[in-house]
């Protein structure tokens, strides 16, 4: 497996998982998610590839991705009281199902590690979903821990 930036023939591949990931947001809050709906199309990966500050990166194998993540180069809130600082923020991380448990995600992890020591960023951020107990579990075992949390009431 090689992990790499991503190319824009990739886009269409890396589309077919930001679908994947869709579904399972949808499954999981319905409430929230419109299935067949992805976060971005394959323009808009496209424009991803090409944006300043934002990575997208691949984990190839045998000529075929596996996996993916999206993340963008953040300067934090500053003012009297907040410290601004520089973010790592993992728009999106995905392994596709077929590689699961193979490493991927860890792979892509610490290329996010990586990518933001090198940019000069104290941290990695993310949001995950209470509902993805998968991912929630995966995060905790690469070192994250809940910082803060965003709680809602239906109306």
């Amino acid at each position: 497996m090689t992990v790499s930036p991503a190319t824009k023939d990739q886009a269409p591949r890396i589309t077919e998982l930001l679908r994947y990931i869709c579904e399972l947001h949808a499954k999981g809050r319905p409430d929230v998610f419109v299935s067949g709906e992805p976060k971005y199309d394959e323009e808009g990966v496209c424009r991803l590839i090409d944006e300043k500050d934002t990575h997208v990166i691949t984990a190839v194998e045998d000529g075929r991705v596996i996996g993916y993540m999206i993340a963008k180069v953040k300067d934090g809130e500053t003012g009297p009281h907040m410290r601004g600082m520089r973010t790592l923020y993992i728009d999106d991380i995905c392994t596709a199902p077929e590689a699961a448990r193979r490493g991927v995600g860890t792979a892509l992890f610490e290329e996010a590690k990586r990518i933001g020591r090198d940019n000069g960023c104290v941290r990695i951020d993310l949001n995950v979903w209470e509902f993805n107990k998968a991912a929630i579990k995966f995060y905790e075992k690469m070192g994250m821990k809940v910082s803060r949390m965003h709680m809602e009431c239906g109306l």
